[in-house]
């Protein structure tokens, strides 16, 4: 039960940080961001195997360095982690057979905004920031929320790694697609006030 708590707010927090601070503590989030996106996609859609678990542990290393090293990277890797998450929450709009492509489309999605932000820079670290951020907080927020009993009765007692690939698949497979409107919607609100309020603190 204590790792659903850890999980949720895991996800909330950086969530949020990234969201409403993603600009100014770029470097810093890249890193983590990209290591939760790969970290939940590769969980979700695998059986949460030792390899995904390593694969999105170096890829989000790899990430952070590159963040540090070489700007427009590090931005074209935040865009395509928020086109990866724009693509998964689409899927869940689209009809159940579309869903076999999810890999694909998220891929996709994924180049075509990252190459969109390494090009409009600036605007993308905040745009994409608080998109990836809000598609965090949004899913698990509404899940604690709506949710709770079914998140708690996912934990298996001193195996922390299959929790964690359960609440992951739960949360972005069965809840999200339940509830793809108000994820959608809810994601979509809390990105134009990130945006704002990135804005903002840069003024």
């Amino acid at each position: 039960m204590e790792f659903v708590i850890l999980y949720l707010l895991v996800n909330i927090l950086v969530g949020g940080a990234a969201c409403f601070f993603g600009k100014k503590i770029f470097y810093v989030m890249l890193g983590l961001l990209v290591f939760l996106g790969v970290f939940n996609v590769a969980l979700s859609t695998t059986e949460g195997s030792v390899v995904a678990v390593a694969v999105a542990a170096v890829l989000g290393v790899v990430a952070a360095l590159l963040s540090k090293y070489v700007y427009k990277a590090g931005v074209f890797l935040v865009g395509f982690v928020a086109g990866a998450a724009l693509g998964f929450v689409i899927t869940m709009l689209l009809p159940s057979e579309v869903t076999s492509y999810l890999g694909v489309i998220m891929i996709v999605a994924g180049l075509l905004v990252g190459l969109a932000a390494a090009h409009w820079t600036d605007l993308a670290v905040r745009v994409g920031t608080a998109w990836t951020g809000a598609s965090f907080v949004v899913p698990n927020l509404l899940a604690t929320v709506l949710a709770f009993g079914s998140l708690a009765e996912l934990a298996v007692p001193g195996d922390s790694l299959a929790t964690y690939d359960a609440l992951s698949a739960f949360i972005g497979g069965e809840f999200t697609a339940a509830y793809s409107v108000p994820v959608l919607l809810g994601t979509i609100v809390l990105t134009v006030a990130g945006v704002l309020v990135q804005g903002h603190l840069e003024d």
